[in-house]
Formats: C-alpha cells, structure tokens, sequence
C-alpha cells in the first residue's frame, strides 16, 4: 500500500502530509498522516484512529500484523476520498497525554479532530469514520457525542461494551486476551525493535497501569461506564453500518449485534463468518478488495450523495454457518424468532467422556429430585503455564471433555436451524459463597464406523460461549430480552451455601444448523484452558469447592434455542465469498 502510495506522490497524483499535528481542546494535539486526492478538492474524508501506530501501514495486513486494520488506504484516495490516519493520544507520534484506553480525552480528541477535518480547505465538511477492532470502537463514542460534520460510521469488529464484551464475560476475568492484547499494544509502540518511530515515546506513555485498573474494578462502575457507549447508542442517529463476525464472539460480536439493534439512524448489519475452518479470518475479510468495493458503496451513498443501490437491499446478512452462505433478512434479531427449550437431565447418554455424560431432553424433566454435583478442581488441572482444566494424555490431543459436565440430544430427526442469541436457564446451588459458569455450545458428529460416541473424539466444534460468575447473577428485566438476560454487574451478590438460585446465562448469539444424525451438546464447568478456549480464557483464581446443577420438575433447567420462523430469509442463499462481501443477486426485497 505505502509503495503505490509513493508511486502515486510521485506522479503528483497524491498528496501526502506527515506528522500533522491536530490541536485538541485541552492544549494538546494528535498526530496524524493525511493521504489526498491532488488537487483543491473538496473530498469527503474517512477517519482512522488508534494507538496500534500509524507509521505501520507499509506492513501487509495479514494475521502476522494484525493491528493493520485501516483497510486500503490508497483504494480509497483513488477513489476521490481524503483519508486522516491518526495515533491516539499518548501513542505513537502523539505524544501529548496519556493513552488511558477510550477515557474521556480520547473521546474528547476523535471529536475535535472531526471538526478539524471538515474545516481543512481540501473536505467537503463530510467526514466519515473507518477501521476494524480498537479503530471501530470510538466510533460508537463519536457517534453518539455527535460532531457536526460526523456524516456516517463504518463499524467492522468494534465492542460497544468493554466490560461485557470482551474484558469480563458475565463478570468472570477475560485474563487471556487481556493481558495479550495490552501488553503487544503497548510494545508496538514502545518497545519495537525495528525502531522506525521517529520520534521516541516519552515516559508518561506507559505511565497508565490499564491492567492494574481492569482488576481494581471488577464490577461495572464509573471507570467502564466512562468507556462504554453502551447506554448512549439511541442517541445514535447518523447512519450506521455494523460488520460483526461470528469469530470474534469473545470480543467485538456482542457489540456490533447490540449496537445495531439500539441506534436510530439508517442502519445496516452484516454478520461474517465464512464456512467452519475457513482461512479468512476477520482482517484477511477486512482487507480484500472486494469487501471494499462493497463499502464504498455505503460511503458513496452518504458522504458524495450518489444513489448507489445500496439502500434498496435487505438490510441484514448473515453468514449462517457450518457452511456459511449468506442469507439476507429485514431485521435483527430476525422478527418472529421463538425460543424452544432443551432440558437438561440425568444420563447416561451414551455420547461423551465426560464427567457425567447427561443428556439433554426436549420434554420437561418428571423427577422429583434429579441433579449433577461437580467437584473442582481435579489433581490434574494445570495453572500458569499449564492448561488449566484441559487434560493432555500421551499420544493424544489436548481436551477438557473429561473434565467437565455435558448434556447431549439424541441424535437429531432432521436439520435444526438456530439464529440469534441462545439463553441457558440453570439452577444451581454450590456449598462455595461464589462460583462461575463457562457454557460451551457444541455441535457433535455421528460417531464412526463400529467406535462408541463415548471412546473417541468426534468432530465437535463449539458453536458459541456464555459466561457467568454466580455472584452477578442479577437481571434487569427493563434490558432483558428473551434472547439476551441483562446483567447489571454493580455488585457481587454471595451465594447462600446449599441454597439454589435459578441463574440466566447470556449465550452469545450464532447462526447455525444443526444436520440431521447430529447431537446438540452443552458443556458446563467453572473453568477453562487456556489452549483450548484461547484466546477467551479466564481467571480461575483459587476456587475450590463442589457446584450442584439441579434439572428435576420443580427447578427444570433448560437451553432456550433462537428458532428463526420459516420465512426468515429473503430470496435464496448465497455461497461464501472470500470477501465476506454480501452477493445480492438472488435477493429480492
């Protein structure tokens, strides 16, 4: 990219600013390279901000780099657009401040470097905002703060929430991507041996303990609150296009799917995925031509004013996976979706290793008394830098199966579609004042040739995750919908020991079907591994004790599945695209 931009100067054709320093409310200013169109102008800008260093971009955006994520710079500067490349502050070339993670500086920046842009004699005063992950997520801030000139945001991967998307899932510790993501951000721009930055951090940068704060507030106070935008989206009125996929359920899904459904302006989502196993991940989709090709559709329609047909499609598209063709739909969560309960009873089922190998049922339980008691942890679980509760026998790979509870169908008459978010209703009583529930969802294959289910490992993937930490088991039923329990996380709640409570575990939302001969599977325990379930792991801490899953008539615990009506989707389905671009073809509204 850097190189056909250089190319481009060369010919006159671009022109290129560095370093440009953006003055902020506060005193201070923001760093920041601009690409443009040669030539008076005006162009409509897009906006990209971060603290992953903007003196990268000549790093191909594949997985190795994956804080490469402003998309194709130079595809948009031909194309007619200006394009604002900025470091947050206190990383980077902006040495002003302290980076203090979305703080309210930050926010504060984003808008005043908007107001910026749309002045400069080269803009059209329409300024549009762009990027994936840490580059989406204070577009939710600036949408809501509303700059004037703030015409449109593009959000791909982009959380709305800190605490409940990505940092503590159901009030339990996400410690594996938080220790990962913060400490290589931080290197990127402290610590890089290339030594490319021309202009060394000064101290302050690292000054803010980010991780230390994290685990000083463990419930959802001022500190997340000043962070999120999750209560401000409705003020969101500008058009929004929201780009989630199902592979980053641990982080950014939750919040593209939620912000969608909140904001008031003109809207979009599209859920990616892609096939079970496909090599795309989010950046490589991110960064394809033709996945901007279809953007710029959007940015055209809002920021030049041409009528580019994008408005006349469906507005949802999801990827339905295993295979992942996309379908097109009016509305998210889609309209007539009816939630059907599966019954967690005693087994044996026959189908799993595991602790208890119960079975799931999709009549109510009878008994009287019926439950399973699960004793942690075993002698064999590993801490740092083990495996945590995932067992690795010789000749053998890794797995936790045998270290947790499971429930399983029968296999299934006929093909099962699920779409949206998935709810498990489980009374539980532990003999421990606290305890935590980590909710795996699975899809388990027939088993082969004359091997029981139980004696091997079949192909299972997990479909989706919940999580939640017993003493954040209270719900607002103001936010609470059927597909989504709404946790407030303002205090810790201890359990009384042998009492049981009725816990309602969100379950992020997927799109899947279940095939015909397959099992639906769900797994509970208190833990997990930092092998298997990376980079979503969580802190187990020094939890010792005995949970008691309850599953009889009086206390029927249950997993309520998002059953899409039959006429769900509009037109026919579309295959895959290396894109994750929406092929419109077969779709008709």
């Amino acid at each position: 990219m850097a190189k056909l931009l250089e190319a481009e100067m060369r010919e006159g054709s671009v022109v290129v600013e560095r370093d440009v320093r953006i003055p902020t409310r506060d005193g201070g200013f923001v760093a920041a390279d601009v690409y443009r169109p040669a030539g008076p102008g005006p162009f409509p800008a897009l906006y990209a901000v971060s603290p992953y260093g903007k003196d990268w971009v000549d790093l191909p955006a594949i997985p190795a780099f994956r804080h490469r994520e402003t998309g194709d710079i130079a595809f948009y500067v031909a194309h007619g657009y200006a394009y604002v490349h900025a470091d947050t502050r206190g990383t980077g070339h902006s040495t002003f401040g302290e980076w203090e993670v979305l703080a309210k500086p930050e926010q504060h920046d984003v808008y005043d470097t908007i107001e910026w842009i749309a002045d400069r004699p080269w803009s059209s005063g329409r300024v549009g905002m762009i990027g994936e992950s840490y580059y989406a997520i204070p577009m939710w801030h600036a949408a809501a703060d509303k700059p004037p000139h703030l015409t449109t945001i593009v959000v791909y991967d982009g959380a709305v929430d800190l605490y409940r998307d990505a940092m503590y899932h159901g009030g339990v510790l996400s410690v594996g991507f938080l220790n990962w993501w913060h400490t290589n951000t931080r290197a990127l721009t402290l610590l890089d041996p290339v030594e490319r930055l021309t202009v060394p951090a000064p101290e302050n940068q690292a000054a803010f303990d980010f991780i230390g704060q994290v685990l000083r507030h463990p419930s959802y106070d001022e500190f997340w609150r000043e962070r999120t935008a999750v209560d401000r989206l409705a003020d969101i009125d500008i058009p929004v296009y929201s780009i989630a996929n199902w592979n980053q359920a641990g982080l950014h899904l939750r919040g593209n799917l939620y912000g969608y459904e909140q904001v008031r302006g003109p809207k979009k989502l599209l859920i990616n995925g892609g096939p079970l196993g496909d090599a795309h991940s989010s950046i490589n989709i991110f960064n394809d031509q033709g996945f901007h090709e279809h953007l710029l559709d959007w940015l055209d329609q809002w920021l030049k004013g041409v009528d580019t047909g994008i408005l006349d499609e469906p507005p949802v598209h999801v990827s339905v996976r295993p295979e992942g063709f996309h379908h097109a739909a009016r509305d998210w969560p889609l309209p007539g979706t009816t939630m059907r309960p599966l019954y967690l009873t005693s087994g044996p089922s026959g189908a799993t290793s595991s602790l208890n190998d119960g079975r799931l049922s999709w009549e109510p339980p009878t008994a009287d008394e019926d439950s399973t008691l699960y004793t942690y942890p075993a002698d064999h679980w590993a801490g740092w830098p083990g495996l945590g509760n995932a067992t690795n026998s010789p000749g053998r790979p890794p797995e936790n199966l045998s270290n947790l509870s499971s429930w399983t169908t029968e296999p299934l008459e006929t093909d099962l579609e699920i779409c949206g978010g998935l709810v498990l209703h489980l009374y539980a009583s532990s003999d421990q004042v606290d305890t935590q529930f980590i909710v795996r969802v699975v899809d388990q294959a027939p088993p082969s040739g004359d091997v029981p289910a139980a004696a091997q490992a079949p192909w299972a993937p997990v479909v989706t995750r919940g999580w939640l930490r017993s003493s954040h088991r209270d719900t607002d039923p103001t936010r609470s919908t059927p597909q989504r329990p709404w946790h407030p996380h303002k205090k810790a709640e201890p359990l009384v020991p042998g009492q049981a409570e009725e816990f309602a575990i969100e379950i992020l939302p997927t799109a899947w079907v279940f095939k015909k001969g397959h099992q639906i599977r769900i797994d509970i325990s208190n833990a997990d591994s930092p092998a298997l379930d990376a980079p979503w792991s969580h802190h187990y801490g020094t939890r010792m004790g005995s949970d008691t899953y309850h599953h009889d008539h009086a206390r029927p615990s249950r997993l309520m599945l998002p059953i899409p009506p039959a006429d769900a989707w509009i037109g026919e389905p579309t295959p895959p695209r290396s894109s994750g671009a929406p092929d419109n073809g077969n779709a008709t509204s």
